[in-house]
């Protein structure tokens, strides 16, 4: 896929409809401004065609923001340049020829693609708090050796979830490999070369960053990423990763969802929700209660349009605490509806807890970044949700 190169060459700061000549949608932009306002953002940046067309930071100084899973897709570029630099073989090598313990049972099948497309089956919750950011300092003693030490649920490749325990190991095989703790290796790799000197690590007692959530980065260093992506790997006329990386990362990375690309979100031009036969047998065999079957055959094969449509129906039918009444009455393992997925992908994004996000529109030319800290945050209302899909319509 091949994008424009991009470059900042002015800062048109807060801008009013500036925005008209760089042809985004005034109405979207103007959502996007009240939203992130509402929300308590700390910052919000979108860059269209090479220009900054909004930047803000809401009466605040621009500050290092720890940007949570929003990074996961920085430790991505890490594993590309290990490849890039003939550090690692492939994304199909297993990982037991880096770390040879794991030449034991199904561990041996397990590859670093694995690690990075959610498919490893590596014993995990989905609650980092819970294993990897435990109360009351938040840090676990080594968390590679944790990852390396967690049991498979699931056959690798036989099925997909989000594993932060399987995203921290590639912290350890980058250091295994390179020679260097992770975080010398991307200062060094990304850092140096792309002008970011203000930033901080999140870091485990042994001094481990923990690479599922570890970087610390200011919002318009974090758009600097961005601009590489657009410039297929190239920032200022300098080449920091390859272009085929950058094309292997961002494309779907397994069979079972078109969401996922290699620690990248990527955003389909339409998501429809549907609760057909395949769902409705599921619910059955799992033997959900008959009063809640009853409850939802109104809208059993009715194609919701959104998950927004989706979820309105659901608290029609459940109440306002919808969530956690389908938390009782199915079991985790059941999908609670088949989601259909346009073909066109409209953007690529990093995702972080509290609505951190670096969001790349190849198409139109647009990077978008909105970062949230955590002081004066309301966990409640402010994650922002639609920033993404916002963005996209710019």
């Amino acid at each position: 896929m091949k994008r424009m190169k991009v470059y900042i060459h002015a800062l048109l700061i807060c801008a009013g409809l500036s925005s008209f000549s760089q042809g985004v949608s005034k109405s979207i932009l103007e959502e996007i401004k009240h939203r992130s306002e509402q929300s308590h953002s700390d910052a919000l940046i979108i860059i269209k065609d090479g220009k900054v067309i909004h930047e803000n930071y809401f009466g605040k100084a621009e500050k290092p923001i720890y940007i949570a899973s929003a990074g996961k897709s920085l430790t991505s570029l890490a594993i590309g340049k290990l490849i890039d630099k003939k550090l690692l073989d492939s994304l199909d090598q297993p990982i037991y020829t880096i770390y040879p313990e794991w030449k034991q049972g199904r561990k041996k099948d397990v590859t670093v693609r694995m690690l990075m497309n959610h498919t490893s089956g590596i014993q995990n919750n989905l609650n980092a708090s819970i294993e990897l950011e435990p109360a009351p300092d938040y840090k676990v003693d080594n968390i590679v050796k944790l990852a390396l030490a967690a049991e498979l649920t699931d056959d690798p490749g036989s099925s997909i979830i989000y594993n932060n325990k399987a995203v921290a190991l590639l912290g350890g095989i980058v250091k295994k490999l390179s020679g260097s703790n992770f975080d010398d290796f991307f200062a060094k790799e990304f850092f140096e070369p792309m002008n970011i000197v203000d930033y901080e690590w999140i870091k485990d007692k042994s001094g481990n960053p923990t690479v599922h959530g570890a970087f610390v980065i200011k919002a318009s260093d974090l758009a600097k990423f961005g601009i590489l992506i657009l410039n297929d790997g190239v920032y200022k006329n300098a080449r920091i990763i390859s272009e085929e990386w950058i094309d292997e990362s961002l494309k779907q990375s397994q069979e079972f969802t078109p969401i996922w690309g290699l620690l990248w979100w990527r955003l389909p031009e339409y998501e429809k929700r549907i609760i057909d036969d395949s769902i409705w047998s599921s619910w059955k065999e799992a033997v959900v209660d008959g009063a809640f079957l009853d409850k939802m055959l109104p809208i059993k094969d009715k194609v919701f349009d959104s998950k927004d449509q989706f979820y309105a129906a659901m608290e029609h039918i459940l109440g306002e605490q919808w969530p956690e009444a389908l938390n009782r009455e199915l079991p985790k393992s059941i999908k609670l509806s088949r989601r259909i997925y346009g073909e066109k992908i409209m953007a690529y994004y990093a995702d972080g807890y509290r609505g951190n996000y670096l969001v790349i529109i190849p198409e139109t030319k647009i990077i978008a970044v909105r970062c949230a800290d955590s002081q004066g945050f309301d966990y409640k209302t402010d994650f922002f949700p639609e920033f993404v899909s916002l963005v996209s319509k710019l």
